[in-house]
């Protein structure tokens, strides 16, 4: 029987943010804000180039960084993360604004300007606060070229005054994918701000702060440049262990509207946790017992979902199964994906209104066909071209690596790929080459996305939070979703 009152948690897990996130422009309310202390690194203004993967949270912090109240409130939660005294702009991201080049004004822009002197502009009316000045970008940026020597003189006095002020300035990078529909002017684009980073590198106070995924720097022509080596050996990667996945969980139930009150006083009454609001976020702060004691977030998790994920122990504990059926194939698990499937076990049909906890196994597994479904949509809106080789195929993981080469060639799927990658200008495989591209090629390139999963002994696996989604089989797994 569970310490927590049943109607009302779940209703704490139906009021998690839905994922993704449904607005675009708007910064998670600070109440609800968790960060592993891993990313206060990731979020130093001295380290300009952040890695990760969908979902694990590159957009909720350039939104973050760019409120400056919730900027504020991040720099006292987080004192490593050195975001005291510091001033944000926009240089990019996903809402269309007058701060920055739309996705088809870029595109006309290259035809006349490199693409560092266009983020070179951007980077300065930034800085220099003189927006109001643009009559059009291709007239600001040949004002920027005329007077070039102008503007970088500016900068360095404004950067001498921030150093005196003991003030940091970041100009915030995000969803680049947007910037571009075709790939070569993408990797053209990111290759000009990776070039324009390097350039602030000799700054003391201004920096860039780039949030981008990680196949989008897996062409190694984005850093062929002089200089190039320093930017990518410098980018920090942002995850997520599976204790600040449970952490993440209870700062959302313990300051939910929804069950928050419930879920802290069954916390403190079985478990002895104690609770206390945050002075400058207005939140309840996650006692330090249950964000370091694994052994205590699973009995806490399990009062909320039950002990096993069938009759007995053999099946399987939630605490474990629940991240293990939501990695990748590098190991990791995205917040987007552990909150989705919560939020959808909560919803599902398998629940009963005289159940003795919140959740149960089997929505938990409703919960993981939920989020699989989820990331394989947005790997669709990324890589067309991955549907034509895995979606509703006859095949069982794991398996030889020749069951899936001979289903791709009685298809004629290697035809269908390079066919799509023609017609829609989409992100191509990383090593996709029209003359000289095989199904090896492919191979490797699916492990590098995480989607394949080399096995010890030779076989090929797929990550539940992939397979069940694309309608795939797997002996004992989760049940695809046709």
């Amino acid at each position: 029987m569970s310490v927590f009152p049943v109607a009302a948690l779940r209703q704490a897990f139906l009021a998690l943010p839905k994922q993704p996130r449904e607005s675009d422009s708007e910064a998670l309310d600070i109440r609800y804000f968790y960060a592993p202390l891993s990313h206060a690194k990731a979020l130093h203004p001295d380290n300009m180039l952040v890695e990760g993967v969908h979902g694990v949270g590159k957009s909720e912090w350039f939104l973050q960084l760019s409120n400056p109240d919730h900027l504020q409130a991040i720099a006292a939660i987080l004192p490593r993360s050195g975001l005291e005294n510091t001033e944000c702009s926009v240089g990019f991201g996903q809402v269309s604004s007058p701060n920055h080049p739309s996705k088809r004004s870029l595109s006309n822009l290259l035809e006349c300007h490199d693409a560092q002197t266009i983020w070179d502009t951007v980077i300065a009316l930034g800085i220099l606060n003189e927006f109001y000045y643009v009559d059009g970008w291709s007239k600001a940026i040949q004002k920027y070229k005329n007077d070039v020597d102008n503007y970088d003189n500016r900068l360095r006095q404004r950067d001498h005054e921030l150093v005196d002020e003991n003030k940091k300035h970041i100009v915030l990078f995000d969803a680049l994918d947007y910037a571009a529909d075709d790939w070569q002017i993408l990797k053209t684009l990111l290759k000009g701000l990776c070039q324009a980073a390097l350039k602030f590198r000799a700054f003391r106070a201004i920096r860039l702060k780039i949030f981008v995924r990680p196949d989008m720097l897996a062409d190694p022509s984005v850093f062929a440049f002089t200089g190039g080596s320093k930017v990518i050996s410098s980018k920090l990667t942002l995850e997520w262990q599976k204790v600040e996945l449970f952490n993440l969980l209870w700062q959302y139930l313990a300051n939910s509207p929804e069950g928050g009150e419930a879920f802290r006083t069954g916390c403190e009454q079985a478990f002895g946790q104690s609770w206390h609001q945050h002075p400058d976020a207005d939140s309840w702060l996650i006692p330090d017992a249950m964000r370091r004691d694994e052994a205590l977030q699973r009995k806490i998790f399990h009062a909320l979902t039950g002990e096993w994920m069938g009759d007995s122990a053999k099946s399987g504990y939630p605490y474990a199964w629940l991240p293990t059926h939501l990695e990748d194939g590098f190991g990791k698990v995205s917040p987007c994906s552990f909150l989705a499937a919560l939020q959808a076990a909560a919803a599902s049909a398998e629940l009963q209104e005289d159940d003795c906890y919140p959740l149960n196994a089997q929505a938990l597994k409703k919960g993981v066909q939920q989020a699989s479904q989820m990331q394989v949509r947005t790997l669709n809106e990324r890589y067309h071209w991955i549907n034509v080789l895995l979606k509703g195929k006859e095949l069982s993981f794991p398996c030889d690596f020749g069951d899936i080469e001979n289903l791709w060639c009685s298809d004629n799927a290697m035809s269908k790929l390079k066919q799509i990658i023609r017609e829609s200008d989409a992100i191509p495989p990383p090593s996709y080459s029209e003359s000289d591209f095989s199904e090896e090629d492919l191979k490797q390139d699916l492990i590098a996305l995480g989607i394949f999963q080399p096995m010890h002994d030779g076989r090929i696996n797929m990550p539940d939070v992939y397979r069940v989604g694309y309608g795939l089989r797997r002996k004992g797994g989760v049940m695809p979703v046709k």
